[in-house]
């Protein structure tokens, strides 16, 4: 009689064995969001999921050991993201929002070490999780506008003891494995880089003294692929819409304006009076992404006008570059 209640006393100590604590679910996906071809190009990228295929219910473990492993394989039939035009924007996959643990490609990386999971709150927690992984693209990707994406396979598989008993004995072990995919997406859109100098004519005591301002360009690095036009607007004191630019000193005006080239026809900011990026005269064609094209222009002073009070003449022109 004794001893059936030591037995029945030592049953009432071991708890019953935790079920199955995982599963593979369906992720969500990685998106980047609309970005320029320069900050893609010149700047690493950050995007995340919070949600990459494996989730656990709450109080897995009080403190995992050497045995338990929580395996993720990441593979793909691409490099990297895929444009329209067969561009591809690389990235680096995070096991945690740093960049201390990257993953490689067709590699598992156990999830349980470096506290990885510890730090997800799957260690005692109260509600299930899902464990996310971070991204960060790879710098000097030089690509088109468009939409790019890859699907990438998560294979998951997991070995823990999801139970522990008196004297931290395993009472069953949670083994099961799955696959899942996750969609990355970025969208990238045109953007440019523009040098465009000031123009200074200088001073003259009358009109027809001062010197056209010959030589001056602008120069524009705009997207990969990318046909696109470039205006210049009138200037703030125009004489009318598409008329000649003036400059202003008080309540006094100096006629002024810029031509393409080297010629006499008027650079301005709608239809014709634009240029291509096939008129450039440096690199005519599409845009380059990483290379400059060139637009020389002129500007002078016209000549047939009364010279204005002496002062300072001012005016600010906008470069517009359209897609």
């Amino acid at each position: 009689m004794i001893r059936a209640r030591w037995l029945l006393l030592l049953a009432l100590m071991l708890p019953a064995a935790v079920q199955a604590a995982c599963s593979v679910v369906s992720t969500t996906p990685a998106a980047f969001g609309m970005l320029s071809s320069i900050a893609v190009r010149t700047t690493s990228q950050p995007s995340s999921t919070l949600n990459a295929g494996l989730s656990c219910t709450g109080s897995l473990l009080s403190l995992l050991t050497s045995n338990d492993h929580f395996w993720g394989t990441v593979s793909s039939t691409q490099s990297g993201l895929v444009g329209p035009t067969g561009d591809v924007i690389n990235y680096t996959i995070y096991a945690n929002n740093s960049t201390s643990y990257p993953l490689t490609r067709g590699t598992a990386y156990d999830f349980a070490r470096n506290g990885i999971i510890d730090a997800l709150g799957l260690l005692n927690g109260t509600t299930p999780k899902t464990v996310p992984l971070y991204l960060g693209t790879t710098i000097g990707s030089n690509v088109a506008a468009g939409v790019y994406t890859e699907t990438l396979s998560i294979f998951w598989n997991w070995n823990y003891c999801s139970g522990i008993g008196i004297g931290s004995v395993c009472l069953g072990r949670d083994i099961a494995s799955g696959t899942t995919s996750l969609t990355v997406n970025m969208t990238v859109s045109n953007d440019c880089t523009i040098t465009a100098p000031n123009i200074a004519f200088g001073s003259a005591p009358v009109v027809s003294a001062f010197t056209p301002v010959t030589g001056q360009t602008i120069n524009l690095a705009c997207t990969k692929g990318s046909a696109y036009t470039v205006g210049l607007s009138d200037g703030q004191n125009a004489v009318s819409v598409g008329g000649r630019r003036r400059m202003i000193s008080g309540s006094n005006y100096l006629a002024y304006d810029i031509f393409k080239s080297a010629g006499t026809t008027r650079w301005g900011s709608v239809g014709t009076a634009r240029r291509a990026s096939t008129d450039a005269e440096v690199n005519p064609g599409n845009g380059l992404g990483t290379g400059s094209q060139i637009f020389n222009y002129n500007a002078k002073i016209y000549t047939d006008q009364t010279t204005p009070p002496a002062g300072t003449y001012l005016d600010n022109v906008v470069l517009d570059v359209g897609f």
